[in-house]
């Protein structure tokens, strides 16, 4: 090998190194996670601009969000007499809400949360704000994945907790109002969400051993059919619950779905 062909390999080796090496630095882990990331904004597959992961409220003043935003919230009229009430069930609390900015759902009912917290003089630092996407690889979740064993299957969902446990949840919108649904889940009272057969399939998991309920899948079914009223319910569980990596879950999910709906393909 003569000088200048020497040159030009060491030059050429070179530039491979530090190549490779800037490519596998992308791959490596970053020394600060996700969750340490707020207000990350996407483009979906369509070119619509998304939030994704923890977000500050601020980033709902921004546009395009602030359009629905800021109209939600004016919009909405305060029961004052239940929120005066909630003044003092809901101090000390400390607040979840999962929501996508995709989501119509989302857009009506988390202005009017924000709105009952604010009269309720909730401190913004009480409050966790997650955005989860709608991407079907990644289906109602975020980058950090604050949402691992939280069973968001349904969004926006209210997650109240006191001293880090949860005391209820108040799931895509209300029974009865956000004032009085509060009200019924901080006071003490029986609170059951929309979609009570997915809930109690939730407390099952989080209570029982998974052998144990593969073996009462029938009699599981039984318990769960006066709170099913449609298939979609648990199938839209069963599909959280395969995105997220939990295909057991998600199979005792449609076995006990189709016991319940048998005639349903």
């Amino acid at each position: 090998m003569n000088n200048n062909t020497a040159i030009r390999y060491y030059i050429a080796l070179f530039f491979y190194v530090l190549i490779f090496a800037s490519c596998h630095a992308k791959l490596a882990p970053r020394s600060s996670s996700h969750s340490d990331v707020y207000n990350q904004q996407i483009t979906d597959e369509h070119g619509n601009p998304q939030l994704l992961g923890k977000c500050t409220r601020t980033a709902l003043l921004q546009a395009p969000y602030n359009n629905w935003f800021v109209k939600n919230y004016n919009n909405y009229s305060v029961d004052s007499p239940t929120a005066d009430r909630l003044k003092t069930s809901l101090a000390g609390r400390r607040f979840r809400i999962f929501m996508g900015t995709w989501c119509g759902d989302s857009q009506r009912e988390v202005p009017r949360i924000f709105k009952i917290l604010d009269y309720c003089g909730i401190d913004s630092s009480s409050i966790q704000l997650v955005m989860v996407s709608a991407s079907d690889s990644t289906y109602k979740q975020s980058p950090g994945h604050e949402e691992k064993g939280m069973d968001i299957f349904r969004v926006p969902d209210l997650i109240v907790l006191d001293q880090g446990r949860e005391i209820g949840r108040i799931v895509e919108s209300p029974v009865s109002s956000l004032e009085k649904d509060l009200a019924t889940l901080t006071g003490g009272g029986i609170y059951t969400p929309h979609y009570p057969g997915a809930d109690r399939l939730m407390h099952i998991f989080r209570e029982e051993k998974m052998t144990t309920i593969e073996k009462e899948l029938p009699a599981l079914a039984e318990r769960i059919k006066p709170l099913v009223h449609s298939p979609n319910e648990l199938k839209g569980y069963a599909r959280v619950m395969r995105t997220a990596g939990e295909a057991r879950k998600a199979s005792i999910i449609l076995q006990v779905n189709a016991l319940i709906f048998p005639d349903e393909k």
